[in-house]
């Protein structure tokens, strides 16, 4: 499996959902590639948290109610005794089931109806892209830095790239990129004073879309002197030195 195949499979080997093969590739991409340990992180953390991810609700005020009503209703009722015939057989007890036995009756259903919440929560939040996810984790924080990316036309790509305080976590967030041919991906690059390494592919989605990018960062924001993004053929740029193409995307710290 290629890279990107790989990278698919992330939430699968969060949730030890792979075959053996398919985790022993995973397992191999986490220990060399900095965008997929990220991922790995971001769905760990989902994984770990299920339980959060619906709020707890008030019940209804009337909830108490329609259940006492319920419980009443489903009580026998014994009728007056009547003269037992001389001889008679003596009438077995009328036996009234306790009411916990009664109120247990709808604890199977209780349960049912709060794992189906989990659950739909659950699955929610997964779907959700992890990186638009920190974007706006990031944002949210009041001493969050921000980088625009330069668009001096209004037609070239658009954007920022936002950090946290202390320059560990970064996200790019880009629009108005240009729409690719299936032979064709865009490449993330971190240039420092030793030249542009690669911060992994992601592919073209089309020209409306909104790109969300973690950028997998192994030393702080402003140790390195620039970021960018190129097209570049599919896998990857071929010159070992860096962009094989001219950034469409350039954002400099400097």
């Amino acid at each position: 499996m290629d890279r990107s195949e790989l990278l698919d499979l992330i939430p699968a080997y969060a949730l030890d959902a792979l075959d053996p093969e398919e985790k022993l590739q995973v397992e191999a991409l986490l220990r060399t590639d900095a965008e997929a340990q990220k991922l790995l992180a971001e769905y760990q953390d989902i994984t770990s948290n299920l339980i959060l991810a619906t709020p707890a609700r008030r019940a209804p005020a009337h909830l108490e109610g329609d259940l006492r009503k319920r419980l009443a209703a489903s009580r026998p009722t014994q009728a007056a005794p009547t003269p037992a015939p001389v001889h008679a057989a003596p009438e077995p007890p009328v036996t009234i089931l306790p009411t916990r036995r009664l109120t247990n009756i709808w604890l199977p259903l209780i349960t049912a109806a709060a794992v189906i919440a989990i659950v739909f929560g659950a699955v929610t939040l997964l779907n959700r892209n992890p990186a638009e996810r920190l974007y706006n984790q990031i944002v949210a924080m009041s001493d969050h830095l921000t980088m625009p990316i330069p668009s001096p036309d209004g037609t070239t790509p658009d954007g920022d790239m936002v950090a946290t305080a202390d320059g560990q976590q970064a996200v790019l967030r880009m629009t108005r990129l240009p729409e690719l041919n299936s032979d064709s991906t865009f490449q993330l690059w971190l240039i420092d004073g030793n030249g542009a390494h690669s911060g992994g592919l992601f592919p073209s989605t089309g020209a409306s879309s909104t790109y969300y990018v973690i950028v997998p960062l192994t030393k702080g924001v402003f140790d390195y002197n620039a970021f960018g993004v190129s097209v570049e053929p599919e896998g990857g740029s071929p010159s070992p030195d860096g962009p094989s193409t001219t950034p469409i995307v350039v954002i400099s710290t400097t």
